[in-house]
């Protein structure tokens, strides 16, 4: 088989025209050569990888319509290539080889090519071209409303003189700036003028780049597009931006991820339209462009945890009650040890971020011998911020509790107040944040209350990430009621538990608790103490490997108080619903192997 060049040499247009009408007739012409040679790159190793994923004759090598005379085009535009794709990395003057079999290629003498070529393209760099000079000037505005700023954008510029010249390095140096002023109140920032002068002889590379600020952005009222059943309420309410405000990119993501968040939406997008016209600029309209999810919804679920055993759930809700955006939250759960229905009435927020919300709640606690019965009813006030929330409550609990048939009663007319805080990365897979949660509250004897206590609750996680993708989880947990009642007047619900999944792994759910009440039988306590320490490596985007250690109590009193561990290891799965724990932990002094399945991120 012969491969031959024609002697004249082929003009721009002519090599397109060329590599056209091969894969036109490529079907009609010859013996494909797709089987018939191989291709081995020979170059330092900073650039092979380059080469070897964007040169053509690498790239086509596995196609069936490479024809004999394609071939020997991808073997003459071979150096062409890599000439243009080593300027990218500061090399411009490279020398580039093809062989045959160890034999040069000189397809300009009618070179001759083996039947099953074996080829090699061999690329010697020559010397790289570094930057001489970096030269950034921001005009515009800024430099009289905000120099400092002006001055930080220069002094932040990320290229530096004597390093070497790539057209990545190039490129990113110019978006990062763009995103820096962009971020904050100069939303129409852009670069006027932009250079870079190569000088291959004198390998260096002389940088100018000219950014104008152009105007100062600030914000406005939102105008909404995509809203037809629900009150323009529901997406004003949530706003936290102030008119006049200057604009902030963060602040508008952040606005974003709160409409994302409420049930009526299933998708949100928040934004500015940035134009050069300074009067545009003064209080931007914020363009909020919703898409609604149908009025009602229905879900049910079936699934199993080893702390309540195998469960279904069903669940109905109502996004737009009275046309006005209220919520209907209806929900049925059965377990084989617990039993839970609730109903709910939440108002959207109003223009201060404060909701009300009517909630009334029954359940059925079969974990063991002593059976607990429990209904609420509560009036809750809450106001949601960006990253916290605080509540008041008002509830009212009728707690039976005892052995079957025998079931004694206690009554809390409770009010309090819960305030959290998350801050994390990711809501679904955290790696990095804390979240901490805060309760205080009290009951008084006589005012619907079969008892006087103070309640108090805290817990704490933070996330620490470590390496690519794995993790540390530190967790802390404790609460008190303070009260000259025994526990057995107190609503179970208030009172603590410790063990189970989320607790002491070692240990089953709810197995930990006061011990000295009522002989032979473990309940409810007035303490609560618990941490834990858990590391998480993740092999793949899916699977990991934890190793865990637990401790903690309840009890009635400190004196009482015997402390539980847990140590053990599980595997971690990124499912499409949330992370799913798989653990075995060694309870201590139990001594006792425990499987513990758990699904989703405890905040």
């Amino acid at each position: 088989m012969l491969f031959k060049r024609c002697k004249t040499r082929w003009s721009h247009h002519t090599r397109r025209y060329a590599m056209a009408c091969v894969f036109l007739t490529a079907a009609y012409s010859g013996q494909a050569c797709a089987d018939n040679y191989k291709i081995s790159i020979d170059a330092p190793n900073e650039v092979k990888e380059l080469l070897s994923t964007y040169l053509d004759i690498v790239r086509y090598k596995g196609r069936d319509d490479i024809r004999d005379e394609y071939l020997e085009h991808l073997i003459d535009q071979t150096p062409e290539q890599v000439a243009s794709l080593l300027a990218t990395q500061g090399y411009f003057d490279p020398r580039t080889s093809v062989f045959d079999h160890g034999k040069a290629i000189d397809l300009t003498n009618n070179a001759v090519l083996s039947d099953k070529p074996d080829l090699t393209v061999k690329v010697e760099l020559g010397e790289r071209t570094y930057v001489k000079s970096a030269t950034l000037k921001i005009d515009g505005i800024i430099n009289q409303q905000d120099p400092k700023r002006a001055s930080e954008l220069e002094f932040d510029w990320s290229l530096q003189e004597d390093e070497p010249f790539t057209q990545d390095e190039w490129s990113l140096a110019k978006t990062l700036l763009e995103r820096k002023i962009r971020a904050d109140a100069y939303a129409g920032a852009v670069f006027t003028s932009k250079q870079a002068l190569i000088e291959p002889e004198k390998k260096s590379a002389k940088l100018t780049a000219v950014l104008d600020s152009g105007p100062y952005y600030t914000l406005g009222d939102p105008v909404i597009y995509g809203l037809r059943r629900y009150p323009a309420s529901v997406v004003n309410n949530v706003n936290v931006i102030e008119v006049g405000e200057a604009y902030n990119r963060t602040k508008l993501l952040d606005y974003q991820k709160r409409l994302q968040d409420l049930p009526y939406f299933s998708s949100v997008l928040v934004d500015v339209d940035v134009g050069k016209n300074a009067d545009d600029a003064m209080l931007a309209p914020i363009k909020v462009q919703v898409v609604e999810l149908p009025v009602q919804s229905f879900k049910g679920l079936v699934g199993y945890g080893t702390d309540l055993g195998a469960g279904a759930n069903v669940q109905y809700n109502h996004f737009n009650v009275f046309n006005k955006g209220w919520i209907l939250d209806t929900k049925y759960d059965w377990q084989q040890k617990y039993r839970e229905g609730r109903v709910g009435l939440t108002t959207p927020q109003n223009a201060k971020h404060y909701q009300w919300s009517v909630v009334g709640k029954t359940t059925q606690d079969r974990l063991d011998d002593y059976h607990s019965d429990t209904n609420i009813i509560g009036l809750h006030r809450t106001r949601t911020l960006e990253h916290t929330s605080i509540s008041y409550d008002v509830d009212y609990y009728y707690n039976r509790w005892g052995v079957p048939n025998n079931l004694t009663k206690r009554t809390a007319l409770f009010a309090g107040v819960v305030w959290a805080k998350n801050k994390v990365d990711d809501q679904s897979f955290p790696r990095k944040g804390y979240a901490i949660e805060a309760s205080l509250g009290a009951a008084a004897k006589g005012l619907a209350s079969s008892a006087s206590f103070v309640r108090a609750y805290g817990r704490f996680r933070y996330f620490i990430p470590f390496k690519k993708d794995d993790s540390l989880v530190l967790r802390a947990e404790a609460g008190a009621v303070l009260s000259s009642n025994s526990s057995l007047a107190i609503p179970e619900p208030l009172l603590f538990y410790a063990g189970g999944s989320s607790s002491v792994r070692g240990y089953t759910y709810q197995s930990i608790g006061d011990t000295t009440t009522v002989a032979g039988t473990t309940i409810a306590a007035k303490y609560l103490a618990t941490a834990s320490a858990e590391y998480t490596h993740w092999f793949n985007k899916s699977w990991g490997a934890a190793v865990f250690y637990d401790v903690g109590t309840a009890a009635n009193s400190f004196g009482t108080a015997n402390i539980k561990h847990g140590v053990g290891a599980g595997v971690r799965w990124r499912s499409p619903v949330g992370p799913i724990h798989f653990d075995l932990a060694y309870g201590y002094p139990r001594r006792k192997i425990s499987p513990h399945i758990s699904v989703g991120v405890l905040f």
